[in-house]
């Protein structure tokens, strides 16, 4: 059984001890690429290095995103844009992300949050990437800005999918694919993404960590790392009733559409 995360922070400092290991887990776990992200400045050069591996190559193929995820938003400047498109220019770079809206803190400057997003767009449809988006207490503003602004022509996943059918179909519409993780393992408070899985079109489903947070069930609590996607997975065989192997070989051809392949 082969698998994509599609969404790993493999630059995070909680993975300095032992990245190697958590790549050899992820291979024996039947991962065979990830898309490494890095959303803020700080972790563009790190998950750069990672990606730019040298030899001996690492038993996963790694693809990069970078992006300004809305959290860094406050603390970009100019700077940051012309370094962000430097980033995107390299050899390594699959998508720009994750990029997005997220108003859960209540005290966000929205505007400002819609302008960088809307800016990233553009960025995307300029190096013909597809795009990574971030979502928080903020779908309808999401869509809006969509709808204006428009997909790049190689389009988009949704990443860590928290909304219900209603969402899903909208986003559905746009042309975005939809990325589940640890979120949908959850026993409790899931329902509404539950059925917005075992609604998504086969073509438009992906799988995800978003490591190392959100570890899914049964390793909630603990950090998450990419081999957990086998975990998502077999969640995922229950809600839509499909076997392990059935959703690997779709969502791993998915992935590999949308992100250039497993190769770097």
């Amino acid at each position: 059984m082969s698998l994509w995360d599609t969404h790993c922070h493999l630059a995070d400092a909680r993975f300095d001890a032992d990245r190697a290991m958590v790549l050899e887990r992820a291979h024996d776990a039947g991962v065979e690429a990830i898309v490494v992200v890095a959303a803020e400045p700080d972790a563009w050069a790190p998950s750069a290095a990672i990606v730019d591996h040298g030899t001996p190559p690492p038993p996963v193929a790694l693809r990069a995103a970078y992006g300004l995820h809305p959290h860094a938003v406050p603390g970009a400047a100019q700077a940051h844009w012309a370094d962000l498109r430097r980033w995107l220019s390299t050899p390594g770079a699959a998508a720009v992300g994750e990029i997005g809206l997220d108003y859960h803190r209540g005290d966000v400057d929205r505007p400002r949050q819609r302008e960088w997003f809307a800016r990233q767009l553009d960025l995307a449809v300029e190096f013909h990437l597809p795009v990574i988006l971030h979502e928080r207490d903020a779908a309808d503003d999401l869509l809006d800005v969509l709808r204006g602004t428009g997909l790049p022509p190689r389009g988009g996943v949704w990443h860590c999918f928290s909304g219900g059918p209603d969402v899903a179909a909208a986003a559905l519409r746009l042309g975005l694919h939809l990325g589940f993780g640890g979120l949908v393992t959850f026993r409790a408070g899931t329902d509404a993404v539950r059925r917005a899985a075992a609604a998504c079109p086969v073509e438009r489903l992906l799988v995800e960590t978003d490591a190392p947070y959100l570890a899914p069930e049964p390793h909630r609590g603990r950090r998450n790392e990419p081999a957990r996607v086998a975990d998502v997975v077999t969640c995922l065989c229950g809600i839509r009733g499909q076997t392990p192997e059935e959703i690997a070989v779709s969502t791993t051809v998915n992935a590999g559409l949308l992100f250039g392949g497993a190769g770097v």
